[in-house]
């Protein structure tokens, strides 16, 4: 990109080049767009190739013609992404970890690299890594992909501006991180009540950062806040479901407690995931929990109900029918075994599956791994005097 104004309604000469490709084609990615030619300056030009910014070679050879065809570089930004849905670390094949690195990072590092000395020899330029908020926080079962890759990038460009710092190159490096909200990635819910932000928003703040020599800027600027109150919030969490466990284990044998919870949880439940779509649960509060919905096995219809699970690591989960101590079965635990199928919502994302009543030495496994987080499970099957089923929720 060349010229020196580059704020919205100030004509800019520019010629900008958009290298629009990441690889690994067949499988499903961002979509690529140079923005609106016709809103641009007149004397500005936006020329877009199709580069694969994992082949090294193919990469530098785009950035030597485009500094070939006007004699500078006064601007690098590096916005290439290669994510493979919201996989876990577990989840993730190490051939999807690689190919989203390479993207995401090792792009960043051979652009970087080809540009440097182009910059110094021209007395300056601006490098400038995009990427969104994944790298600093993340919820649950969060994108590994994500996540690793921003962080590595965010590491990366802060390391980059300290050696370039006072080194008289002229060269100002700028990291900018975009809303988390919108995005399908599993992060924790309060990003769902952030203004997503416009191509045109994300723009402007580039420009600033660039004209300003900003060394990073959160777009919106509510993403600052977000991210100190998160690190802050996730140091309060761990301490506060200490506390909370601790709390429950005594209150196993607390009768009325535990009558309080099997009533009140359960209605509360099912009236914050209507509200918030499936995203807000009380209980995950202390304890990791769904909403299973299951077809009743005399009317047919969906019926829904928020419990306790243990989530497992090849993305199953454990349940246990306790039905609150009660004597009889709860009712989704005969819909399960009329109809397996059925299907599971967390943090506002729905997975349909299959469950399967566990028996043996599975149950009695199970069983152990149960009654370690939630206690009371020993004083509902005591109570109600009959064998707890305890079911595999496994993904369809």
């Amino acid at each position: 990109m060349r010229g020196r104004r580059l704020h919205r309604g100030v004509s800019a000469r520019a010629h900008v080049h958009v290298g629009a490709g990441v690889g690994d084609h067949s499988a499903p990615g961002p979509e690529r767009s140079a923005g609106d030619p016709e809103r641009a300056p007149q004397d500005t030009s936006i020329t877009v190739t199709d580069v694969d910014v994992t082949d090294r070679a193919a990469l530098e050879a785009w950035i030597a013609a485009v500094h070939a065809e006007h004699g500078r570089i006064d601007v690098l930004i590096h916005n290439a992404v290669r994510m493979h849905g919201a996989a876990d670390a577990e989840g993730m094949t190490v051939e999807q970890a690689q190919s989203a690195m390479r993207a995401g990072y090792d792009a960043l590092v051979c652009s970087v690299r080809a540009v440097l000395p182009l910059m110094r020899s021209a007395g300056g330029g601006q490098i400038v890594a995009v990427g969104p908020g994944e790298g600093r926080m993340s919820g649950e079962g969060a994108a590994a992909s994500c996540a690793a890759v921003k962080a590595a990038v965010e590491a990366y460009t802060e390391m980059l501006r300290s050696e370039l710092a006072g080194s008289g190159s002229g060269i100002g490096v700028t990291l900018v991180r975009t809303d988390t909200a919108g995005n399908g990635f599993r992060m924790p819910r309060i990003a769902d009540f952030l203004p997503s932000v416009s191509p045109e928003e994300a723009a402007d703040a580039v420009v600033h950062a660039i004209r300003h020599r900003r060394p990073s800027v959160d777009v919106p600027g509510s993403l600052t806040l977000l991210h100190r109150g998160f690190k802050v919030a996730a140091a309060g969490v761990a301490k506060c479901e200490g506390l909370a466990l601790r709390a429950i284990k005594k209150a196993d044998a607390n009768t009325y407690f535990l009558r309080a919870m099997s009533t009140i949880a359960p209605s509360v439940d099912r009236a914050a995931h209507r509200l918030t779509g499936g995203r807000v649960l009380v209980m995950p509060a202390l304890l990791p929990s769904l909403m299973l919905t299951t077809t009743g096995s005399v009317s047919g219809r969906p019926r829904q109900v928020p419990l306790l699970c243990r989530p497992e690591a090849d993305g199953s989960y454990l349940i246990v029918a306790s039905n609150s101590g009660k004597p009889h079965h709860p009712a989704w635990s005969r819909n399960l075994l009329t109809t397996p199928q059925a299907a599971v919502t967390r943090f506002g994302r729905t997975v349909k599956v299959t469950a399967t009543l566990l028996d043996g030495s599975e149950r009695t496994a199970a069983w152990d791994h149960m009654v370690k987080f939630w206690p009371p499970y020993e004083g509902y099957a005591r109570s109600s005097g009959r064998n707890l089923r305890i079911f595999r929720l496994v993904p369809a």
